[in-house]
């Protein structure tokens, strides 16, 4: 992975954690790179599912940051702008084994993509730190006992065209 020299990116000395980021910076791990397509600068849209969950970046799963990625991609060959709104059609958020991911919500909704990766072994070995400021936002670090953040649909926003839109997309990208 390249990234700039300003963003300050350090490889973890043997035997930290990715907790152990040193003042200043977060942690990021790999597989969001390569499994998820995320990239940085981080888009408006994947700064606005943070910040609406109330989540930090380092708290996600690497099987929920493709979700998010994976989305925001059906929404832009499709010609929309993707919104939080719209996400939170789709998914929920879950807690699993200390990090947070984005599942699909059961229901009436269907699924926006059920080719995302099932599971990844070791991810949580492969991380590093880079500068708080490459993110250029304030992300909340949910403790536990604060619980997993429930935001409920926006009345109506089912029936939107744009989520119906988003659906027909998901159907022509991800159909098996």
């Amino acid at each position: 992975m390249g990234f700039l020299p300003e963003w300050g990116a350090q490889f973890p000395t043997p035997n930290s954690t990715a907790l152990d980021a040193p003042p200043g910076y977060i942690t990021l791990y790999a597989a969001f790179f390569r499994e998820g397509n995320f990239r940085l600068p981080m888009t408006k849209f994947t700064a606005a599912v943070l910040k609406n969950y109330g989540l930090h970046i380092s708290q996600i799963n690497a099987l929920g940051l493709p979700r998010v990625t994976h989305f925001e991609f059906i929404c832009r060959a499709g010609r929309i702008e993707p919104t939080f709104e719209m996400f939170n059609v789709f998914y929920t958020v879950t807690y699993t084994g200390g990090f947070y991911s984005f599942n699909s919500r059961t229901g009436n909704v269907v699924p926006c993509s059920s080719n995302t990766p099932k599971s990844l072994h070791d991810w949580k070995q492969k991380f590093f730190y880079i500068r708080r400021g490459v993110i250029p936002m304030d992300m909340h670090y949910r403790a536990i006992s604060e619980g997993i953040p429930m935001v409920n649909v926006a009345s109506g926003f089912c029936s939107a065209s744009m989520v119906q839109e988003v659906d027909r997309e998901s159907d022509f990208y991800f159909s098996t």
